[in-house]
């Protein structure tokens, strides 16, 4: 499975996120003064409407600072909005506000086209399977998290 001259898959995997966030980060602070890892949270809340910060945390993998200081700096900006859990007063349940939604919308399309230029030399075939292949690998770093756990 692995040859041993071929340059490590994370090392790979580091230069795509690098070089697509940074791509990223250019076009979404010009259209909205935020960056992939706010936009990230936006989407995260839009597609799982009155989510926890605690769920929202474990989906992108961030600590519990950086994740507060991402949602505090999106809810200042008047895109999301906390709602207290009436069972659990330590929870509180996130949704985006109109404006957020317009944002999340806009960042799609921005997103979405972002993706169809960068990766123009993938035909839609090819495409579809770098994301099966992609979804097997969470699968299987998910397993071995859980394997390394004990």
């Amino acid at each position: 499975m692995n040859d041993t001259n071929a340059p490590y898959l994370t090392y790979k995997l580091d230069l795509i996120k690098t070089i697509s966030i940074k791509a990223g980060n250019t076009y979404y602070k010009k259209a909205f003064g935020l960056g992939v890892r706010e936009l990230r949270v936006l989407r995260l809340v839009h597609d799982h409407p009155g989510i926890t910060a605690k769920d929202l945390g474990n989906m992108l993998v961030l600590d519990k600072t950086l994740l507060s200081k991402n949602i505090a700096f999106l809810e200042d900006r008047g895109l999301i909005t906390r709602s207290p859990n009436a069972n659990d007063n330590r929870q509180q349940f996130l949704a985006l506000t109109e404006v957020g939604m317009r944002v999340w919308r806009e960042g799609e399309e921005i997103g979405r086209g972002l993706e169809r230029e960068m990766f123009a030399d993938l035909s839609s075939e090819d495409w579809n399977h770098l994301h099966t292949l992609l979804d097997r690998v969470l699968v299987s770093l998910d397993k071995w998290q859980e394997s390394h756990r004990k």
